[in-house]
């Protein structure tokens, strides 16, 4: 089994949307912006609600695969302006911005889900599902002054989701025991030297409690999702001792947070209109916490509509960015603290894409099978946070490694000039799949 995860997490995001979250699972939920609390995608819906896939009428399996085209820059001068200028080594050095790229390839997410009717009430599935992740890669990018950053975050969840309908009552209740497989790895090149850190693994355990009541045309939902913890030795604590971090307290910890979320939807002949608000609490899970991530309000959109053989989506998506730019002006080691975490999130993780516009479609080739598909765009969006207490810090250590008192290497650190860490973010997606009902249960 673990064996069989590890395959599949070769093969996962390395870019995501709400923060390291992806916005949807399988291609219907995608093309209606991540829209899932309230509207039922058959087996689709098992990690976006466990209550939903009580729509399923026999049996069903959908498989999927999300392709990601990222586009990432990366650019910050902390290094360089504590390098000593070419007029002997005087301060203030002032550098301009010099860009680098990531070079990470298309990551390729899966996303297998299967529910089966077990009774007049009762349904109950599995789910195999890359579900977020997050990486860049600088190597050899050395005027970027990413410190030859490469990071990679991959987390797949197998869920088995039960949802139950109860009798005489439009109430539908579901429950989905979670295990999370995930990955990360963090490496750079930094005055100390450049880093080893292997890839760590980890197995953790959750659960997802989903709701629902239907009357007529309008559904509401709701769910939960349980806080999971994760832990990957030396990948995490290594880096902060190598950047000279001290205010990191969660050691190799980056928990996976809850999520609690409410939906609604609309239906009205063939159209559908629905709402979700989620909830992710980022600062609230140990690791995202000591590196400032805030808590997300996700609002999503969507618009479905159903014809004989055919269904057309659009939807839109939006959630500030989690990342929020700490005090690089702070006086001594807290200002030093801020820049150096202020450049680790711009430069290993760039949660920073907020917006989200979506199209789908699906198309019945017969009673059993559709193929489906989504594109998800998210414009360019552009980060800079503050490093001068960074790059005052280096100042003052390469002065005193030179010779100079403390005094002058104060006098220096003063005279250093602001410094900055700057990232531009933007991607595609294109999700594709294809579903499949057993016993010719017709939409």
């Amino acid at each position: 089994m673990k064996k069989f995860i590890f395959l599949l997490s070769t093969t996962m995001v390395i870019y995501a949307t709400n923060g390291d979250l992806m916005i949807g699972h399988g291609p219907k939920s995608s093309g209606m912006a991540g829209i899932g609390i309230a509207t039922s995608h058959g087996a689709e819906s098992a990690l976006s609600n466990p209550a939903m896939i009580n729509s399923v009428k026999n049996s069903e399996f959908t498989v999927s695969a999300t392709v990601f085209t990222p586009t990432v820059k990366f650019s910050s001068n902390a290094q360089a302006n504590a390098m000593p200028s070419a007029k002997g080594g005087a301060y203030p050095h002032k550098a301009k911005l010099s860009y680098g790229s990531s070079k990470t390839d298309s990551p390729v997410v899966p996303d297998f889900s299967y529910a089966k009717r077990i009774g007049q009430n009762a349904v109950i599935g599995l789910t195999v599902d890359g579900t977020a992740g997050l990486g860049v890669d600088y190597k050899g990018q050395r005027k970027s002054g990413a410190f030859d950053m490469h990071t990679a975050l991959k987390i797949m969840k197998v869920g088995v989701p039960v949802s139950y309908k109860v009798p005489r009552t439009e109430l539908i209740l579901g429950i989905e025991p979670v295990m999370q497989y995930s990955t990360l790895n963090t490496n750079y090149q930094t005055a100390r030297g450049a880093s080893n850190n292997k890839e760590a693994q980890n197995i953790g355990y959750g659960v997802q409690l989903g709701v629902a009541y239907e009357k007529r045309n309008v559904t509401v939902a709701a769910t939960y999702q349980s806080k999971i913890r994760a832990k990957y030795k030396g990948n995490i604590s290594h880096a902060m001792r190598d950047f000279g971090v001290k205010g990191v307290k969660s050691g190799d910890r980056l928990d996976q947070p809850a999520e609690a979320g409410v939906g609604i939807s609309y239906k009205y002949k063939n159209s559908r209109l629905a709402v979700d608000y989620k909830k992710i609490a980022w600062s609230k899970a140990k690791g995202y916490k000591d590196f400032g991530w805030k808590d997300q309000d996700v609002i999503a959109v969507g618009y479905n509509y159903d014809a004989e053989k055919f269904s057309l989506r659009a939807g839109y998506n939006y959630a500030k960015s989690p990342l929020r730019e700490k005090n690089g002006q702070a006086q001594g080691a807290q200002g030093y603290e801020n820049s150096a975490i202020n450049f680790f999130n711009l430069s290993g993780f760039p949660a920073t894409i907020e917006e989200h516009y979506t199209v789908g479609a699906d198309y019945e080739l017969n009673d059993d099978v559709d193929l489906s598909f989504a594109y998800i765009y998210s414009p360019q969006v552009t980060k800079t946070f503050d490093t001068t207490g960074m790059t005052k810090g280096m100042v003052m250590q390469g002065a005193m490694a030179n010779g100079a008192t403390q005094a002058e290497a104060q006098m220096a650190a003063k005279n250093a000039s602001d410094s900055v860490a700057k990232v531009e973010h933007a991607q595609s997606a294109l999700v594709v799949g294809v579903n499949y009902k057993f016993g010719k249960s017709k939409r």
